[in-house]
């Protein structure tokens, strides 16, 4: 069972418990509702994420997010699918709705 801590901003997940269990997606609803998420800055950068962190980037079109160290699990607004990327890989934004970046473990991402 993944359960949400809001004042952190982060998920933990139980050793019983897969990304694909229905809770996690509760859990990252009721973290969006209640909780400003930081937002990526407009400019190139490198940002590091202790695992559970969550980052959004309002505009992603065009963008293209980098994985330096760790998994980072990538979610758009309005959209079936979600990315998971893991160090050495990138993906290239194609979709104008916000994304939210959040980091599988500690990892370290470049939005550009």
């Amino acid at each position: 069972m993944y359960t949400a801590t809001l004042a952190s901003t982060r998920i933990t997940r139980a050793t019983n418990a897969t990304p694909s269990q229905p809770t996690l997606l509760t859990a990252l609803l009721a973290l969006f509702k209640r909780v400003p998420t930081p937002t990526a800055p407009a400019a190139c950068a490198v940002q590091e994420l202790d695992a559970g962190t969550i980052v959004r980037v309002a505009q992603p079109m065009g963008r293209t997010i980098s994985c330096q160290t760790g998994s980072l699990w990538l979610t758009f607004d309005n959209q079936p699918q979600d990315v998971v990327i893991e160090a050495g890989q990138s993906h290239r934004c194609t979709n104008g709705s916000a994304l939210l970046i959040q980091s599988l473990v500690n990892a370290r991402v470049l939005v550009e």
